[in-house]
């Protein structure tokens, strides 16, 4: 149990972050703000309206640097009402100097009280901000999903019935367990308490909130944001996370589990799922033979679990089969891929979540004739297994090397469960319109923006002196988002100013004019090729990089 938790921190902490610095910096930061003020009331001096700025980042902003506010909306009129409400700030005080249950009861219950809103994630985030004895994950909902789910995989002891089951007890709960088994991590400053309490919103990105869900995604956005980089670093977490579970010993790899293929206008079915092409005979001549395309085979591979379960002939549904269940059928199951399973100690997980996941990368997606590559698979795409089972146009074609399940009508295919098909695309590709609303809605569609926190993280890394640069490519984004004849679409990636090859001697003014020449002033001139106004915007976009 301790080793896991310890082996999930890794992953979703100490492994990325460059992701999370940016959020732990601002955490840090307010909090510290939080104690300055601890201390002026301790010393006798009361909140007022004075303090107005620091209220209203605390209670009103849409993230205060603890936590967004999410869907929760507090009027202007109604948070100036609360500061001038002497029994609420006197509750927030009491609160802030001594940030226990009892006095957050109170200072909830003088929210309630105002009768004007009714906001328990604003609530909840003023008790993260307060106290490191709650986590920063101030939706219970959320945090909910993540403490279940926490006692459900046996990663921590079941919470007392006996207890109160409200969000801030739980919440001291399990932020002891986390900082009993961080121990000695605390104790030699190798984490934090601000990174453990974002550990438990990372394991509702990440866990409880599960990337399954999620098995057809297009990443889209502006060139350089790193789409297939992220890709790739996801599924890479994902697959360290599943082998961490259940197959610790085994010699399975990411890198056996990934395969990526570039589409582009030439791309066909016969490439992607099966067509005839010539082969030479024993004889030297060309003979047209059936041949299966990269996704076929890949489906072939990651299919092999649940095409030997059909084969037993069980009237039950994939992924509602128990490892137990199999225990029977050992002897028919006897392939090495099976091995590893059965020595799966808890057998009542389920098979569908212990076979291992396998990731299918398409870069520039958009780029080919997607119903002619895809064909009859936009019903595998949207019916996943064995159930989603069809024929295919050269079904009849299909013998025991090229065919996928086999039954009495023949050999059909089908897409496996447990495979992630994850495609990229550029928005500003005037290709886009490939993908018509059939195959749109199959997908989940998750933009990617620059990232100047990470851009500002990699050159604090890298070199401290180039961090302005994070700035200067804000600057310039923002400019762009907002002209006419390019827009958000059209922003440059974080990626054009990560892996600089220049000298680390040279300033950054030296670097910044170089990164312009070399690279962002020929993109904006492609972009704005043939528009008549090249040169005045060139300009104007080159002063708000700095250049």
């Amino acid at each position: 149990m301790k080793s896991r938790l310890k082996n999930l921190y890794k992953y979703l902490i100490e492994n990325r972050k460059h992701e999370v610095k940016g959020w732990y910096d601002a955490y840090r930061e307010f909090y510290g703000q939080v104690e300055q003020i601890r201390k002026r009331i301790k010393s006798g001096e009361d909140l007022s309206q004075t303090d107005e700025a620091f209220l209203k980042q605390l209670l009103y902003e849409k993230s205060n640097g603890i936590a967004s506010r999410g869907q929760s909306v507090l009027s202007n009129e109604n948070f100036q009402a609360f500061i001038k409400n002497k029994d609420f700030i006197s509750a927030l005080g009491e609160f802030i100097q001594t940030p226990n249950k009892d006095n957050f009861q109170k200072f909830n219950d003088a929210w309630s009280d105002q009768g004007k809103s009714n906001n328990p994630v604003l609530v909840n985030r003023v008790a993260a901000a307060c106290t490191l004895e709650v986590s920063a994950t101030v939706d219970s909902g959320k945090f909910n999903q993540v403490f279940s789910w926490l006692i459900r995989e046996g990663i921590i002891p079941a919470y007392p019935a006996k207890e109160d089951q409200d969000w801030y007890s739980k919440n001291i709960f399990l932020m002891k367990i986390i900082k009993d088994e961080f121990r000695d991590e605390l104790q030699y400053k190798k984490t934090d308490e601000f990174y453990l309490s974002q550990f438990v919103w990372m394991l509702y990105e990440n866990l409880s909130n599960p990337f399954s869900l999620k098995k057809q995604i297009v990443k889209y956005g502006a060139p350089g944001t790193g789409k297939t980089y992220q890709a790739r670093q996801q599924t890479s977490l994902l697959f360290d996370i599943w082998k961490e579970e259940f197959a610790p010993n085994s010699a399975l790899t990411h890198a056996s589990q990934i395969d990526l293929v570039q589409f582009h206008p030439s791309f066909s079915y016969e490439d992607f799922m099966e067509g005839l092409r010539p082969v030479l005979d024993c004889n030297g001549t060309a003979q047209l033979t059936l041949q299966n395309g990269v996704f076929k085979e890949f489906c072939r591979n990651a299919g092999k679990w649940e095409i030997d379960v059909f084969s037993l002939g069980l009237d039950r549904d994939w992924e509602s089969i128990t490892i137990d269940e199999l225990h029977s059928h050992r002897k028919k199951l006897s392939g090495d891929h099976w091995q590893y399973i059965f020595k799966i100690s808890d057998t009542s997980k389920l098979v569908s979540d212990a076979v291992p996941p396998f990731f299918f990368i398409i870069d520039e997606v958009n780029r080919a004739e997607l119903s002619r590559v895809f064909g009859e698979l936009m019903y595998c795409l949207e019916y996943r297994g064995i159930k989603g089972r069809i024929k295919t146009q050269y079904a009849n074609l299909n013998n025991e090397g090229t065919g996928m399940l086999q039954t009495d009508q023949g050999y059909l295919f089908f897409i496996p469960t447990n495979i992630y098909l994850i495609g990229t695309m550029n928005t500003i590709d005037r290709s886009v319109e490939s993908f018509d609303f059939a195959l749109r809605r199959r997908f989940r569609w998750e933009e990617l923006t620059p990232d100047t926190g990470l851009l500002r993280y990699h050159l604090t890394q890298f070199c401290k002196t180039w961090v302005p640069l994070a700035d200067d490519l804000e600057r310039l984004n923002t400019q762009i988002a907002k002209e006419p004849l390019l827009g958000h679409d059209y922003q440059i990636g974080h990626a054009y100013l990560m892996n600089l090859k220049y000298a680390t001697s040279l300033t950054v003014a030296e670097v910044r004019e170089r990164v312009w020449d070399d690279y962002i002033r020929p993109l904006l001139q492609e972009y704005l090729r043939g528009t008549g106004k090249e040169s005045e915007l060139i300009n104007s976009f080159g002063k708000e990089f700095g250049v």
